[in-house]
């Protein structure tokens, strides 16, 4: 369990690396864009369509961190009120349904991709391959899959913060 859990931090590590290198590239080309924009009459059509697709890149991994940790969308109204045993089942139908979820939407990316790939198509301002930016939802699908299941494990070993609380509270 200790390697599971070194290896998936690890994992998240260089997540977050690539999350702080992006955001900063991002940020760097949007305002270099907006100053060409405000200082002559052109503009860097390119970064427009750079800037959108890194941006599916960070959400995807950003989600993927929030899963860790068990913070996506939740019912925190209800789950709150459980007991150990309760939110130890709720957070099973949960990561059941979202890893179902998380993986018909990695079929459907790796669908695109592969479609994409033998249709040769490239993008309008860059013109690189299209796929090269849709490979972006398999590979977050890949780490929100991962991240989900970390969460489920960690709940069910009693190791997340919101079961020890309880725990150590009694209210089981």
């Amino acid at each position: 369990m200790s390697v599971y859990k070194k290896i998936m931090d690890v994992i998240a590590g260089i997540e977050k690396v690539v999350l702080s290198v992006v955001l900063a590239f991002v940020t760097m080309i949007t305002f270099a864009n907006v100053l060409v924009r405000k200082l002559s009459n052109s503009q860097f059509a390119w970064t427009e369509e750079l800037v959108i697709n890194l941006f599916i890149l960070m959400i995807m991994l950003g989600c993927a961190l929030c899963a860790r940790e068990g913070s996506l969308i939740s019912l925190s109204l209800i789950f709150d009120r459980m007991k150990v045993g309760g939110k130890k089942v709720f957070v099973l139908i949960i990561t059941v349904a979202n890893t179902l979820f998380w993986v018909l939407l990695l079929k459907t990316g790796i669908d695109k991709v592969l479609t994409q790939m033998a249709n040769g198509k490239h993008t309008f301002s860059l013109g690189w391959p299209e796929w090269v930016f849709t490979i972006f939802l398999p590979i977050g699908c890949v780490f929100l899959i991962l991240h989900t299941i970390e969460f489920c494990v960690d709940v069910l070993a009693g190791n997340a913060p919101c079961v020890k609380s309880d725990e150590e509270g009694g209210n089981d």
